[in-house]
């Protein structure tokens, strides 16, 4: 489970954004910025429009996760979709190296009729990535040649929707055949024209740092990594929700590399479109044993708060 020199994480240099089967259907990128922006229907029918709030309705609390399951789980690594939904309470989950919970050795979570998992394999490999929002219905979005390492769509809750369209993706970033940063890049190339005229949420394990570090710090940053902040920052105007709600702090470890598990790596995180900010009450990175036993990566959370009056 390599650190990919300078890079935080680093994992899986041998699998490529090829090859990856959806297990659901879904309106292509393109389609869905072209939806948003008056670009008129897109030719191979969209889903419905997301539920809106009327204007005296006020959005709902919601309990974002962020978690990679470590390939998939095992017999003696279980319970993991259990684990965020009952100790965190998760309303939606953005999960990476994921089974679905029917396919999960000794998993007892199902959803419910009222809840929506999106799930695709990332290539070959036998797990995937995948969004589960409770109580909450989505339009899928494919990313074209990176199906199972982004998976996500709009949500269409009037709770959670208010006043524009909310769009959520579990995020995996691959080596790909140009490594971590560049991937990234051509990554970020097909998300950004989705978060014209839309909210974002973009979580899951981008295998580069997912906050700034301070000059103290003794792990730091690389200049391309850097890259990746202010890109998503100023292009696409999203803020990572650790770093908003602990200013000042040093980044805490998300991933804990097998052969240095010392050292805090910080490249698992939340980023949400910057209107969200003043409802932001609180985000952690989860810590503990029973965690620790699940996966090398830590669960990491963003509560947001009703808004005030």
């Amino acid at each position: 489970m390599g650190a990919g020199g300078a890079h935080e994480g680093g994992r899986h240099a041998d699998v490529r954004p090829e090859g990856a089967s959806s297990s659901v259907p879904a309106v292509s990128a393109a389609s869905a910025a072209s939806a948003v922006s008056g670009g008129g229907a897109p030719a191979n029918g969209p889903p419905e429009p997301a539920a809106r709030a009327d204007a005296g309705t006020a959005p709902a609390p919601l309990r974002v996760v962020a978690y990679n399951f470590l390939a998939g789980g095992s017999r003696h690594r279980t319970g993991h979709w259990s684990r965020l939904v009952r100790d965190l309470g998760a309303d939606l989950l953005l999960t990476q190296e994921c089974r679905p919970p029917e396919e999960s050795s000794g998993e007892r979570f199902r959803p419910s009729a009222g809840d929506h998992l999106l799930w695709s394999r990332a290539g070959t490999s036998r797990w995937g990535s995948g969004v589960l929002a409770r109580s909450a219905r989505l339009a899928p979005i494919s990313i074209a040649g990176y199906e199972g390492w982004i998976v996500g769509g709009t949500i269409e809750s009037a709770r959670w929707t208010h006043p524009r369209p909310l769009r959520v993706f579990s995020l995996h970033c691959p080596a790909g055949e140009r490594g971590y940063v560049r991937t990234l890049h051509e990554i970020l190339d097909r998300l950004a024209p989705l978060a014209a005229g839309a909210d974002l949420i973009l979580g899951g394990d981008f295998n580069v740092a997912t906050g700034y570090r301070a000059a103290t710090e003794k792990r730091t940053i690389s200049r391309r990594e850097k890259g990746i902040l202010d890109r998503l920052a100023e292009e696409m105007d999203l803020v990572s929700c650790w770093q908003a709600a602990n200013p000042g702090r040093p980044l805490a470890q998300t991933l804990r590399w097998s052969a240095n598990r010392a050292t805090p790596y910080h490249c698992d995180g939340i980023f949400v479109s910057r209107s969200w900010l003043p409802r932001l009450a609180s985000s952690r990175v989860v810590r503990g044993r029973r965690w620790e036993r699940m996966s090398d990566h830590n669960p990491v959370t963003a509560h947001f708060s009703m808004p005030g009056p």
